[in-house]
């Protein structure tokens, strides 16, 4: 498979965190599929505290802590995602804001529930 050329100001070391957070993310979703929750969450969050550039960890943990009614954790990954979506360069401005405002509609959402 031919691989992307680096952007002007993405390094080697970026492109290899990239590859091996995907590969993590395709891991966990593999172990919540074989009902392997904690597996699971401890790859997603992994990606999560590396600010992980795109949505798919964020939002699968906040499903699986919805679940599971952990809205404290739910809540801390909606904030983090917001904050590293918010500052990523991998998608356009346009997405991106699309992206970020998905979770802070989670969120809200997430607050109202939690706190009516």
């Amino acid at each position: 498979m031919p691989r992307r050329p680096l952007r002007a100001e993405e390094t080697l070391e970026d492109r290899w965190l990239l590859e091996a957070q995907t590969a993590r993310n395709l891991e966990g979703l593999a172990a919540e599929q074989a009902g392997d929750l904690e597996a699971a969450i401890a790859l997603y969050e992994r990606n999560v505290a590396e600010g992980f550039p795109a949505d798919l960890p964020y939002g699968r943990l906040v499903a699986i802590y919805e679940r599971r009614a952990a809205f404290d954790d739910a809540e801390r990954v909606l904030l983090l995602a917001i904050d590293a979506l918010t500052s990523s360069t991998r998608r356009s401005a346009a997405d991106r804001r699309a992206t970020v405002q998905v979770f802070k509609n989670r969120l809200k959402a997430l607050r109202k529930r939690r706190y009516s």
